[in-house]
């Protein structure tokens, strides 16, 4: 089920608006908040392997929709 959602638009949509509300509340706490370095170095490598998984997913997206097209 979730294979489905991931490959239609709307739960990319979805998973992209989260995606943007995670990176939010990243951006408002890890850099700018006096926290651990160690902790700060695995959030920020969390937030850079969500960051590359949405990508291929779009991608992916894209390239079978205009695989689609022709």
């Amino acid at each position: 089920m979730f294979k489905k959602l991931k490959e239609s638009g709307w739960g990319l949509t979805i998973l992209t608006v989260v995606y943007l509300w995670v990176i939010g509340i990243y951006f408002e706490y890890v850099p700018s908040r006096e926290m651990m370095k160690e902790v700060q170095i695995v959030l920020t490598l969390g937030v850079l392997v969500c960051t590359i998984y949405l990508v291929k997913l779009i991608v992916n997206f894209i390239y079978n929709y205009l695989k689609e097209e022709k």
